[in-house]
């Protein structure tokens, strides 16, 4: 009876009703998510893109329960099947200010200023470097703070590059951090209907319908789908390719991300913003703390630009290299030293110049196919199936210019290291 007085339904406009425990989501760490933005700046392009990390929490949970009724070839426990729920729910539990954007802006502090980068990486129980993304880690320590070590440990291990050894956890691979993950198969759609952008439309109902999440049968540890999945799927990969192109990494959208990012590394390496001294202060640490910092930038001599671009819409002038040109220049500035000396250089301007690189990669490698030959079962990875339709690579860097004046510098700059001629346009 107890279990049944903590039960929420919770209205929502992607999946309808979410039925949790509250006591799940009745907690100070996971509340917090509410005031965090889903996409960092997209809401610049896209204005209802406001939603939060708290919903898409909550509907990559509802579809991770789906998903774990469709488990093959393993009998899980109940609370094993709790434990992966819980992972899905408190996937993003330790996200930063601006989600992935201030993850971009770890990258530029820690050129900016060693010393703060430093902290940040001791504060998410680091030691000299990030070796994963910083909200996964920034998680992992929340979780244990929570009195769930079992469950931080299950997440680094999900989230750990290496090949799973137990099932459970190549259970928790899959449903949570794959190819075709719960967290994809919410965000998907969800983002597309506050964009109002049609791309991210699919049927994750049939998705999940249609397949069996297959671990250590006959050795094959992955999604098994009949061959009238294959439409499905392909849309699902296509859809996902279209939102990164023409949303996620939309223009536009990178350069009021990527100017985000550095004023964030201003605003740390200048101790105009504060990094939590302890996970109490995290709590409190949200979007509104940067917005609070950036709005006193009004009328700063040195850093006004910073407003007039996130606060008053001002765009930055753009110029992106694309496909092979991009590839070239970045392979360029992995070179030995290369990279610290671009970003030293772009510094140098105060986040009148940016730069960020993007690539949009799709990888099927644990979605398989039923076929047979002969009597034999010989399922097939959907990648070798002839008629399949997999999205291109596509890479792009993308710079952007405050003014005429950093244009012009920056363009000489580039022309000179690298012989790349930069196009700016409004």
């Amino acid at each position: 009876m107890s279990d049944v007085k903590t039960v929420k339904y919770i209205r929502d406009p992607i999946h309808g009703i979410v039925r949790i425990d509250k006591d799940l989501i009745d907690n100070p760490f996971f509340q917090r998510l509410r005031y965090v933005v889903q996409n960092g700046m997209a809401y610049m392009v896209f204005p209802s893109m406001r939603h939060s990390r708290f919903e898409h929490s909550l509907g990559t949970y509802h579809v991770a329960s789906m998903m774990l009724d469709k488990v093959h070839g393993l009998s899980l426990g109940n609370d094993e099947k709790e434990r992966v729920k819980r992972l899905a729910l408190y996937h993003d539990i330790g996200h930063f200010p601006f989600s992935h954007t201030f993850e971009y802006a770890a990258k530029v502090l820690e050129y900016l200023n060693p010393g703060v980068y430093h902290t940040l990486v001791s504060l998410v129980g680091q030691r000299e470097k990030l070796q994963t993304k910083l909200h996964e880690v920034m998680g992992m320590r929340i979780l244990r703070e929570l009195g769930e070590k079992e469950l931080s440990d299950f997440m680094s291990k999900v989230y750990s590059k290496s090949e799973p050894k137990d099932d459970l956890t190549k259970v928790g691979k899959l449903i949570v951090n794959s190819d075709l993950d719960a967290d994809r198969l919410d965000y998907l759609q969800r983002d597309s209907y506050y964009s109002g952008a049609k791309f991210g439309l699919i049927d994750p109902e049939r998705l999940i319908n249609t397949m069996d999440v297959t671990v250590n049968a006959d050795s094959i540890t992955g999604y098994m789908f009949p061959s009238k999945a294959i439409d499905d799927l392909e849309h699902f990969f296509l859809a996902r390719f279209h939102m990164y192109s023409s949303v996620y990494n939309h223009p536009v959208i990178e350069i009021y991300n990527t100017v985000m990012a550095y004023f964030i590394a201003f605003a740390l390496s200048n101790s105009w913003l504060t990094l939590p001294s302890d996970l109490k202060d995290f709590l409190n640490f949200t979007d509104d703390s940067v917005t609070h910092v950036l709005r006193g930038m009004r009328g700063d001599k040195d850093f006004s630009h910073f407003y007039d671009a996130l606060v008053c819409r001002r765009r930055y002038k753009r110029a992106s290299l694309e496909g092979s040109q991009a590839r070239y220049f970045m392979k360029a500035i992995a070179q030995k030293g290369h990279e610290k000396e671009l970003y030293q250089r772009l510094l140098e301007f105060k986040g009148k110049v940016v730069l960020d690189y993007v690539e949009i990669k799709t990888e099927t490698g644990n979605i398989l196919i039923k076929r047979s030959f002969g009597k034999k079962e010989a399922p097939r990875s959907l990648s070798d199936e002839e008629s399949v339709v997999i999205p291109p690579e596509r890479d792009k860097v993308y710079i952007g210019t405050y003014d005429d004046e950093s244009a012009h510098e920056i363009s000489e700059y580039f022309k000179e290291e690298f012989d790349v001629v930069l196009r700016f346009k409004s």
